[in-house]
C-alpha cells in the first residue's frame, strides 16, 4: 500500500458522517493503561476496547478469535475451538504480552504464555488491550502489550440469567448466572458448560514419518464457574473478593513417536487438559479528597496435563505442568502535581511443580513503579518508572514517557517512548537435561529487551473515535534455540538476536442512531536484524471491517477479517496464502427479556490456512468451513 493510499484512507475515516446518541464513545473510562481510570480521549497508548455488547454481537466467538478481530494483534490457532492459540500483539512473540482478569496476573511460568483459550465469552464483561511496552507499570512480559480482561460483576436489582446455544460440528454453549445488587452489597454467580465434536485438526495426509493426519473429529470441552461478592461498608471502604475456574479438555492429531524417532504413529487420540483458577480479595479506601489506596490479594493457578503414546511399547504417559501465581498488590492514588499519582508496590512468588524435575521451582519478584498523569490546558503528559527485582535475574528497570498536544476539541497528536523487557521462562533457564531431544536449560539467561519510540494521532467527538499509531520497537537479547555440538549435540536456549518491529495501526469505531462501524488496519514490518528475514507467521497487512445496522429490536451485522501472505518459518522458506474470511450476525429482542442470537461464521465456506507444521511432510492444520450457531438469552430486566 503507498503512502498516499494510506493517507486517503485515514483522512477518509476521520471524516465519516455520524450523528450522536446519549452515549458518546469519548467519554468511555479505560483503567490499564495507566493503572487510573481515565477517559479513553485523554489517553496517550495505543488503547482498543470491547464492551459486552460488542461481545455479544460476535454471538460466541471464542475469545482468541475476538481479541484477533482488534488492530495490532494477529491470531494463529492449530485445531479449531478449545486448541491452543498463539498472539502476537505488533509483531512481539506470544511470550510478550501480560495478561490479566482483574487486576490478577494468570500464565503458565514453564511455557511462559498465558492459556486465554480457557476463558469463556461468557465469564467476560468487558476486555481493555493497549498496545506497546507497558513494563513501566506492569513488569515482565508487557514488552508488546497488555491484555486485561473484567469479569462480569452484578449490578440492578438481583435476577437470573440464562443462556442456551447450539451450532455445527455438535456445539452447545450453557451458561447461567444470577446477580445484581441489594443495598450496597453487589454479587455475581455464574457457571457455564461448553462442549463441540469439533473436526479433524489436519486437513489431508501427506505421507512420511512426521506425517500428523488422523481422520478422527477432535473433540472439545470447558466447564467454567465464577462468584464476585463486594460490599461498601461506607462512602470511603468497600471490601471485594472473586473465585474463578475454568477447566478445558482438547483433543488432537499429532505425531506420536518412540524415543529414537524410528517408529511413529497418528492412529492416538491425543488430548490435553488445562485449569485456570483465579482467588482474589481487596481492599479499597478512600482517605480523603486527595488519597486513596487499594490492596489486592490474591493467587493463580495454570495447571496443564498432556497424554503422549510410544508407538514401539504401546506406554502411555502424561506429563503435568504447574504453575501457581501469589500476588499482593499495593496501589495508592495521590492528587499531586497538577495531577495524578499512582505508587504500587507488588510482591510475586511463582511456585512451579512438574513431572520434570526442575532444579529450581521457585521465583520471587518484588516491583515498585510510579506513575504520573496530568493534563495542563492543551499539553498531556503520562510517565511511569518501574523496578523489578526478579530472583535468579537480578533487578530490571523500565520506563514510559508521552506527551500529547490537543489540536482541538477533537484532535490529540502524541509521542512516546518506552522501554520493557521479558523474563525468560522455567523451561528456557531449568529443564533439565534431556538427552532423548538433546536439550537443556540455559540457568545464565538474561531478559528480553525492547525499546519501543511511538507517535500518534486520535480523534474523538460525540460517537466517533478513530486512532493512528506508528511504532518503532527495537528489541535485543532475543531468547532462541542454539544448536548443540560433538561430542553431545546437547542445544539450549541463548540470547543470540535481535529483531525490529515497526508499523502503522488504525483504529476506527463510529455510531449513529442506525448504524455503527468498526474498521482496524495494520501494515507491520518484523525482520530479524541478523537476516533480514520477516519473524515467522507476522503477516505485513491484516484488517477488520465491521458494520451494524439497528432496526429497533433486530439487528444485523458483518464482519470481514483480511490477512495477507506471510512466511511459516523463520527462513522464509515457506509462503502461506493470504485470505478473507466474512461472518454475518443477527439479533433478535423477543421482549425485554427474551433475545435470539444468531452467527453464520465463514459465509463463502472459504478454505485457507493459517499454521502450517513446521516438520517434513508440512502438514496443513484445518480451519473451520461455513458454521451456523444459534443462542436463546434470558436476562431479565437488562
Amino acid at each position: 500500500m503507498s503512502r498516499n493510499t494510506l493517507a486517503a484512507l485515514i483522512a477518509g475515516l476521520f471524516t465519516l458522517p455520524v450523528q450522536a446518541q446519549q452515549t458518546p464513545l469519548l467519554d468511555e473510562i479505560v483503567v490499564t493503561a495507566t493503572r487510573i481510570p481515565t477517559p479513553i480521549r485523554d489517553s496517550l497508548s495505543d488503547v482498543s476496547v470491547l464492551d459486552r455488547a460488542a461481545i455479544e454481537h460476535m454471538d460466541h466467538v471464542a475469545l482468541p478469535d475476538q481479541l484477533g478481530t482488534l488492530p495490532g494483534i494477529q491470531l494463529t490457532t492449530a485445531g479449531g475451538r478449545g486448541d491452543i492459540p498463539t498472539l502476537s500483539v505488533r509483531g512481539g512473540n506470544a511470550g510478550h504480552v501480560a495478561v490479566f482478569l482483574d487486576g490478577m496476573r494468570f500464565s503458565s511460568a514453564t511455557v511462559g504464555t498465558t492459556a486465554i483459550h480457557v476463558i469463556p465469552v461468557e465469564q467476560i464483561e468487558r476486555i481493555e488491550v493497549v498496545r506497546g511496552p507497558v513494563s513501566s507499570l506492569y513488569g515482565s512480559d508487557a514488552l508488546s502489550g497488555v491484555i486485561q480482561l473484567f469479569s462480569v460483576q452484578g449490578s440492578g436489582k438481583p435476577a437470573p440469567s440464562v443462556f442456551l446455544g447450539t451450532g455445527s460440528f455438535r456445539t452447545n454453549i450453557a451458561s447461567v448466572g444470577y446477580g445484581g445488587q441489594i443495598g450496597d452489597t453487589r454479587f455475581n454467580l455464574r457457571a457455564g458448560l461448553e462442549q463441540s465434536d469439533g473436526f479433524s485438526s489436519i486437513k489431508a495426509p501427506k505421507g512420511g514419518l512426521f506425517d500428523m493426519y488422523n481422520p478422527d473429529r477432535d473433540a472439545y470441552a470447558n466447564e467454567n464457574a465464577s462468584a464476585n461478592l463486594s460490599h461498601r461498608v461506607s462512602q470511603d471502604l468497600e471490601l471485594a473478593a472473586q473465585i474463578f475456574h475454568s477447566k478445558n479438555s482438547k483433543h488432537y492429531d499429532a505425531t506420536n513417536c518412540d524415543a529414537f524417532f524410528v517408529t511413529c504413529t497418528t492412529n492416538y487420540d491425543n488430548r490435553n487438559l488445562q485449569r485456570l483458577e483465579v482467588m482474589q480479595a481487596s481492599v479499597k479506601y478512600r482517605l480523603n479528597d486527595i488519597l486513596d489506596t487499594r490492596v489486592q490479594l490474591g493467587q493463580s493457578s495454570d495447571f496443564a496435563k498432556n497424554w503422549l503414546l510410544d508407538p514401539v511399547t504401546g506406554i502411555v504417559t502424561a506429563d503435568e505442568y504447574q504453575t501457581r501465581q501469589d500476588q499482593f498488590v499495593w496501589q495508592n492514588n495521590l492528587k499531586a502535581l497538577g495531577g495524578l499519582l499512582a505508587l504500587t508496590g507488588e510482591h510475586r512468588v511463582i511456585h512451579v511443580g512438574s513431572s520434570k524435575p526442575f532444579v529450581v521451582s521457585e521465583q520471587t519478584t518484588n516491583s515498585i513503579s510510579l506513575g504520573y498523569q496530568a493534563r495542563f490546558r492543551v499539553h498531556s503528559i503520562q510517565a511511569s518508572g518501574r523496578h523489578d527485582s526478579i530472583s535468579g535475574l537480578g533487578g530490571h528497570d523500565s520506563g514510559f514517557v508521552g506527551y500529547g498536544y490537543r489540536l482541538g476539541d477533537a484532535w490529540t497528536a502524541r509521542v512516546s517512548y518506552g522501554s520493557a523487557f521479558h523474563a525468560p521462562s522455567f523451561n528456557d533457564l531449568y529443564w533439565p537435561l534431556d538427552a532423548v531431544n538433546f536439550f537443556q536449560g540455559n540457568p545464565n539467561l538474561q531478559p528480553e529487551k525492547a525499546r519501543n519510540r511511538e507517535i500518534g494521532l486520535s480523534y474523538a467527538a460525540d460517537e466517533v473515535r478513530a486512532n493512528v499509531a506508528v511504532f518503532h520497537n527495537k528489541v535485543s537479547n532475543l531468547i532462541d534455540f542454539v544448536p548443540g555440538t560433538a561430542p553431545t549435540f546437547i542445544g539450549t536456549m541463548g540470547n543470540v538476536n535481535s529483531a525490529t518491529l515497526k508499523g502503522v495501526s488504525v483504529d476506527y469505531g463510529a455510531k449513529t442512531a442506525l448504524w455503527s462501524w468498526r474498521l482496524g488496519f495494520d501494515v507491520l514490518s518484523a525482520k530479524d536484524d541478523a537476516t533480514g528475514n520477516t519473524l515467522q507467521r507476522r503477516a505485513p497487512r491484516t484488517g477488520t471491517a465491521e458494520v451494524r445496522r439497528d432496526f429497533g429490536r433486530f439487528d444485523l451485522g458483518g464482519r470481514m477479517q483480511a490477512t495477507s501472505v506471510r512466511y511459516n518459518n523463520g527462513t522464509n522458506t515457506q509462503q502461506l496464502p493470504g485470505y478473507a474470511v466474512m461472518d454475518l450476525d443477527a439479533n433478535f429482542r423477543i421482549d425485554d427479556n427474551w433475545k435470539l442470537e444468531a452467527r453464520l461464521g465463514n459465509i463463502f465456506d472459504k478454505d485457507y490456512t493459517v499454521v502450517r507444521s513446521t516438520l517434513a511432510p508440512f502438514n496443513d492444520y484445518a480451519v473451520p468451513g461455513r458454521s451456523l450457531f444459534v443462542g436463546l438469552r434470558w436476562s431479565p430486566g437488562k
